[in-house]
């Protein structure tokens, strides 16, 4: 198992939030990027962001993603 490593997750955020960043600039993209960042708002405090992503990467693999 690979060692803990917080600085690379702490990169990985920032590149993750700099690819949903440009993502969303794309029009096509902007309203269901915002539905899905509502819909994170809604249930990160009941649910818990681990439980969210598993419902999010689920349903990418679902999809074959």
């Amino acid at each position: 198992m690979p060692e803990f490593n917080p600085q690379a997750m702490d990169d990985a955020a920032t590149d993750a939030e700099n690819e949903l960043s440009e993502l969303a600039a794309k029009p096509e993209l902007e309203a269901g990027i915002n539905t899905i960042e509502d819909w994170t708002a809604k249930w990160f405090g009941k649910a818990g962001y681990k439980r969210l992503g598993r419902i999010l990467v689920g349903n990418s693999k679902e999809r074959g993603g």
